[in-house]
């Protein structure tokens, strides 16, 4: 009898949406190039660098924004470092803001740096 082997978890891109069925810790950083636009949904435990436009629903461990790149949505994070452009509502623990950054919406967050220059507009709430 011969068995085929199974095939590995991977990610699952739909219409609209990505999610990542991580096989394990070992999630490799995914990334939106300068150029490219993503409007829908991303759900992973892993890390995202965006350096291009993204508009939707996000729910990641951890997020990078470029300086060229611009989310706007809702987003629930770990970790968030901000050097572009975002707006919208995140819940994150840590959130770091750069001095060229420009975060403009409903902010949630357990602890947050702005570096001098860095550009916050809305509400700040900070978590217990």
């Amino acid at each position: 009898m011969v068995v085929a082997p199974a095939a590995p978890e991977v990610d699952t891109v739909q219409t609209g949406s990505a999610v990542a069925k991580p096989g394990g810790n070992n999630l490799k950083p995914s990334i939106i190039s300068e150029g490219f636009e993503f409007i829908g949904e991303i759900r992973s435990s892993g890390y995202l660098t965006i350096d291009g436009t993204v508009r939707g629903t996000l729910s990641l461990h951890s997020i990078q924004i470029g300086v060229t790149g611009v989310l706007d949505g809702n987003v629930t994070c770990d970790t968030m470092n901000v050097k572009g452009n975002f707006s919208g509502s995140l819940d994150c623990r840590d959130l770091t803001i750069g001095s060229r950054a420009v975060v403009d919406g409903k902010v949630s967050f357990k602890s947050i740096t702005i570096q001098r220059g860095g550009v916050v507009k809305g509400e700040l709430k900070k978590k217990p």
